[in-house]
């Protein structure tokens, strides 16, 4: 049974459609343990199934319910009342937009990536569902230029805020960090690993790193991707798996599945290695520069924010061009169907820059920790939650 909301506070929902794994998920878990519970009682509600972040959210004292699917929609209306919940909060879900206005609850929605895998009644509902939301907040600048340019918000009901890194988290990880051997992964000593830590979706580009290995297998075989992830769609897993067998790359491109110690992994990586189509704000990105590794990150997300002037590593150009020129078509046809790529050869050029300048990268990756310690840590991020979050709730009581 959930007890009930304190009356001198912000009482807050935050939405969600499932409560497990991922870069979103992880946002709300940082953000919910972040919040001051001085000024806020927060319950997480989620649409779908919980499970490991889940878990962890409860054990530090969140109040998370996963809905039942007998009648959601008054169990959602229950919490709402029984809460007295005078704050939404969506994270890519829907379910509760029509409920927060009939209880006449302000409602602010995160835009967490470019939206570009929108099409037909997903895309219309996006664009409909605008009349309940009160005020965006949007990961990345490229993020926020999509949502305005292409889906056709309001840049005036939209803050942009890059997603932080609970850096004391990472503190500890490290201090406490489990010694793994790269002979598990099939790996050598002298290899240069680069590491990319993305779910299984082939939108993050795992063709084009493919065809990048091929190219670099005409040269040399001591340069290593080591892809960290979970599933989400299998039998597209299972044709890349094939695609690799059939290439002979599938012992230059590894794919061991999920791994939760990202701190480790890290410590027998190279460098930090993500050329997704799309992006929001890679956590994943975040990570690396923590954990002092080069990038080479696409020109999405918030890669442009964080490598400046090749600084602490290398934006590689998109197959697409400008981030505008992206849809769902040009995106599925990119991430399921094309298995050469213009940019191969340039990843691949980029991929062995790293590799032959292993110390002055090893040096650059250095510079990332600072940045994000100085820029991205989480309670810094978590106040200008907080400001937002504060004012849109005064200005629904006036």
């Amino acid at each position: 049974m959930i007890s009930m909301a304190n009356e001198n506070k912000i009482n807050v929902v935050i939405e969600l459609s499932a409560f497990d794994k991922g870069g979103l998920e992880k946002v709300v878990l940082d953000s919910a343990l972040i919040f001051d519970r001085d000024i806020f009682d927060i319950t997480v509600v989620s649409i779908g199934k919980t499970g490991t972040l889940a878990v962890l959210a409860r054990e530090n004292g969140i109040n998370v319910v996963e809905l039942d699917q007998v009648d959601p929609v008054k169990q959602f209306q229950d919490i709402l009342v029984d809460r007295k919940i005078n704050l939404s909060v969506s994270h890519f879900s829907r379910f509760g937009y029509p409920i927060y206005k009939s209880l006449g609850i302000p409602n602010i929605t995160y835009i967490h990536n470019v939206y570009a895998f929108l099409s037909g009644e997903p895309l219309q509902n996006f664009k409909n569902d605008d009349v309940y939301v009160d005020r965006y907040i949007s990961v990345s600048p490229n993020a926020t230029r999509y949502a305005v340019e292409r889906i056709g918000l309001s840049a005036d009901k939209i803050e942009t805020v890059p997603n932080g890194l609970c850096v004391d988290e990472h503190v500890n990880r490290l201090a406490s960090c489990e010694k793994l051997d790269r002979s598990m992964f099939g790996i050598k000593e002298s290899d240069y690993v680069f590491l990319n830590v993305a779910s299984y979706n082939l939108h993050k580009a795992h063709y084009l790193m493919a065809d990048a290995m091929r190219t670099l297998l005409k040269k040399r075989d001591d340069i290593k991707i080591l892809c960290i992830g979970n599933v989400i769609v299998p039998h597209h897993v299972e044709g890349f798996r094939n695609h690799l067998k059939e290439e002979s790359l599938d012992q230059h491109l590894l794919m061991p599945g999920y791994f939760s110690n990202v701190e480790s992994l890290h410590q027998i990586s190279d460098a930090f290695l993500l050329p997704s189509f799309i992006e929001g704000w890679s956590i994943a990105m975040n990570e690396a520069m923590f954990y002092e590794k080069p990038l080479i990150l696409s020109d999405t997300g918030g890669s442009s924010e964080v490598i400046n002037n090749n600084d602490i590593g290398i934006i590689l150009e998109n197959e697409y061009g400008d981030i505008i020129n992206l849809d769902s078509q040009l995106l599925d046809k990119l991430g399921y169907e094309t298995v050469s790529y213009e940019t191969g050869a340039l990843l691949a050029a980029a991929m062995e820059n790293f590799a032959d300048n292993k110390d002055k990268w090893k040096e650059a990756g250095k510079l990332g920790k600072k940045k994000v310690v100085d820029n991205y840590d989480m309670t810094m991020v978590a106040e200008r939650y907080t400001e937002i979050m504060k004012c849109v709730f005064i200005n629904s009581t006036k």
